[in-house]
Formats: structure tokens, sequence, C-alpha cells
């Protein structure tokens, strides 16, 4: 079958809003953080934990839904998941202190770590062949489209009203998610049911990245204790390679990451999360900071870059399928690290036009690039195999987002001045780091494919 059903584009939809939803949230509350840490009385790298706790239920979710999607059907999980993400916008939205906010926060992460490897899985397994590379495109233009109008989103609420309307209106649209998701989304009929549950595996996934990131975000407080957690995360992820060698049916198929390119993809991948994460976090507290705008201004200054990266998102996935993966994959990553090059050269003289310009630069990259790393890694694997491919990538990208907006909150916060135009700049020199290693994975990415 080579034509697109309207049952499969509305079932793409209803996974693709929950998923966008959180990643609004996500990009929304960003512009709130300055405003946060007054109104609660605390610091910056703990009003961080709402967009890092977030991040890591995410994480930790990814690998279960493959369990829960093979044990349960599609529309019931679904369910359970709009639930979660509506639970977390009600509790958010009535939260009258950092904890509980931070809690609903971790509802919305169960529901987006459902919805949003669902969405994925339902396009590599129901999809059109010819299509797939299109409908990846568009499967990241919907939740690439969040960080577009995110800022601006948050930023209009919070100078009208409040940070809180920022959950009050996004419950009617959970709601219309959960409808349209009931009506289309179907069950795989060849998806053989899962023995049983590795729970260790998944418990030692989930310890790996909690003491990780929270190591991560001690070293802004305590240099000892950050260490002490991230070598207990080192010492987690060893037992936890361990265990996978030895399970027949593990949550999460590590062994995938032997095929060399199916890894050199999965880490170029990473890596660009990574920083488009780090550039959400960086690039409005920047402007609030060292050039003195509101949080309206911050989120205006975003819009016209993040729009042109989500809506590039299928053009670079129609480029995939008629010319291949390498030129449009490497042109992007090499625009995105040109962009970031140029931000650090100029950070000391910036101003929001620049900001503005640049970004659009580097989301440029983004839309060339971003979705089809993804699709041209799991392109390589067995049928039987992309599901949980899907997983590892989708795991991975919320791992090295979550470290994303620690070391660069991290970063930022080791700068005392008032501006921290320091933090700043360093901020930007790692991503800048970041981007070149990218680079370079990638074309061994694609040489040692064409020498295989």
């Amino acid at each position: 079958m080579n034509k697109i059903t309207p049952r499969l584009l509305l079932s793409i939809f209803a996974t693709g809003l929950l998923s966008f939803m959180g990643v609004l949230v996500e990009t929304a509350m960003n512009i709130t953080f300055p405003k946060l840490t007054v109104e609660f009385n605390t610091s910056l790298a703990n009003i961080q934990w709402l967009t890092t706790a977030y991040l890591l239920v995410l994480a930790a979710m990814m690998p279960l839904t493959v369990y829960l999607m093979r044990k349960f059907k599609l529309p019931y999980l679904f369910t359970f998941a709009a639930s979660m993400f509506l639970i977390g916008l009600i509790l958010d939205a009535v939260a009258p202190n950092l904890a509980l906010l931070i809690i609903g926060r971790v509802f919305q992460g169960m529901g987006t770590g459902i919805s949003l490897p669902m969405m994925f899985n339902i396009i590599l397994t129901q999809a059109p062949k010819n299509k797939i590379g299109l409908l990846m495109g568009v499967g990241n233009f919907i939740t690439a489209i969040a960080p577009a109008v995110g800022p601006t989103f948050g930023g209009f609420l919070v100078s009208i009203w409040s940070w809180r309307a920022i959950f009050i209106c996004i419950i009617p649209l959970i709601i219309i998610a959960l409808i349209i998701g009931i009506m289309t989304i179907r069950s795989a009929d060849n998806v053989t049911p899962p023995k049983y549950l590795d729970f260790v595996g998944w418990l030692l996934l989930a310890i790996d990245f909690s003491t990780l990131i929270l190591g991560f975000n001690k070293l802004a407080t305590s240099t000892i204790l950050g260490l002490v957690w991230i070598a207990i995360g080192g010492v987690s992820c060893g037992i936890t390679a361990w265990w996978y060698q030895r399970q027949s049916h593990p949550i999460l198929a590590l062994n995938l990451v032997k095929e060399r390119s199916f890894i050199l993809h999965l880490l170029s991948f990473g890596l660009t999360q990574f920083t488009i994460l780090g550039m959400a976090f960086l690039l409005p507290t920047m402007i609030q900071l060292t050039l003195h705008e509101s949080s309206f201004i911050s989120g205006i200054a975003m819009l016209p870059g993040a729009l042109l990266g989500a809506l590039l998102a299928p053009v670079g996935g129609m480029l995939l399928d008629r010319f291949g993966a390498k030129r449009p994959i490497l042109v992007g990553a090499s625009l995105e690290l040109i962009a970031l090059v140029l931000y650090w050269l100029t950070v000391g003289h910036a101003n929001v036009w620049g900001v503005t310009l640049l970004f659009m630069l580097f989301t440029l990259g983004q839309g060339m690039c971003y979705s089809n790393i993804m699709t041209n890694g799991l392109h390589g694997l067995v049928p039987q195999k992309i599901a949980d491919g899907n997983a590892l990538f989708n795991t991975f990208q919320q791992f090295s987002g979550a470290v994303g907006t620690a070391i660069v909150s991290l970063i930022i916060s080791l700068d005392v001045t008032t501006q921290k135009i320091h933090g700043f700049t360093f901020g930007l020199l790692a991503m800048v780091l970041t981007l070149a290693l990218n680079v370079i994975i990638l074309w061994f990415a694609f040489h040692s494919k064409a020498k295989a």
C-alpha cells in the first residue's frame, strides 16, 4: 500500500499533539525561569529542575514504552498517556510551591514519554515505505514546531496574565488529542507480546539517568557532591551493561550499538539534541539577563528561527527520500556549527536582531539534518528491530537533552557577575565543540557506510 490514509494521519496527529504539548510547555517555561526564581525565592539551578525532571522521566519512559506497546493495545495506552498529562497540567495550574510544580512536570513527562515513541512507531510500522522519510519529517515537524511557538506563547501569557496560564490553556487541546486518538489509533496486527518485563533492567536505566543528571545539576552548588553522584552514575552504567548482556529479552536492545552505522547515527542524534535544548535554555535567558529585554521579547526573538526549523523538517524528509541522506544531513550539521561559531564570536556584542538571525541559520541546519539522522540510523535495521532502535533513539534523545540543559545551566551559574556574559560565552563554546564532534561523527558514519 502506497497511500497515506486519513486514519493514519489523524493517529499521527493525536500522538503528535500530545508530544507537541510536552515540548511546548518545556520551551514556554524556559521563558518564565527568571520570574520563577523571584516568585519561589530560589536559584536558577533549582528552577532548572522543571526541565530536568521532565526530561529524566521522558528518558526513563522511552524503553518502558517498547514493552507497553507490545503488551497493551495502543488506544488504551494512549488514553493512559493523555490522562497522565492532563493530571500534570492540573497540578501545575494550581501549584503553590516549586515541589508540586515539578511533580506536575513528572506526570507530563510520563504522558509524553509514551506518546512520542508511539507516534514514531506508528509511522515506522503503518506508513507506506516510500513515504516514511516524509512522515518522519512530519512527525518531527509536529514536535519541532513547539519550540517555535513555545517561547512566544509563554512570554505572551506571562506578560498579560500569569505563568499558570501556560498549563490552563493547554488542557482543552489535550482533551481534543485524547478524543481523536481513541477514534483513530489502531494496534499493528503482527506484534508479538513480550514474555516478561525486565523490571531490573528498566530500574537500572532509571538509576543511571537520575544519578548522572543529578550529578551535573549538583556541580553548580557543590563540586564534590556533584562528582560523587556522577561517579555513582558511572558505576551504575557498568552494572547496567553487565545485566543487559545476560538477559535474553532486555527492555532496551543495547546490542544494537554493536552495529557501527547505527551507533554513530545514535551518537550524532544525541549530540544534536544536546545542542538544541541547550540553545533553547541559553538564548532566552541570555536575552533577558545580558540584553535586559522582557520575557515576551525573548520569546519573539526565538520565533522566526524555530518556525523555520520546524517547517523545514518535512522538507528535509523529502530530500532524504529523493536524494539520500548524506547531503542534507552533512549540509545541515555544518550550518548548525557555523551558526554557533558566529554566536560564540559575537556574544560580547550581541543584540536581539543578531540573536534572531543566527538562530534562523542554526534552525535551517536543524531542519535539514535532525529527523534525517534518526531516519537514516533506523534504515539499516531489520523490521523486527525497528521498534527497539526507535526506543534507543528516543531514550538517548531525552537523556542528552537533560544533560545539555543541566550542563549549560551549570556553566552559566558558575559566572557570578550580574550579566553572566562569561557564562554564556563558555556555554556557547561548549556547544561549538559538541557540534564540531558531531560533524566528525557523521563523516565517519557515511564513510563507513560507503565502505560497507
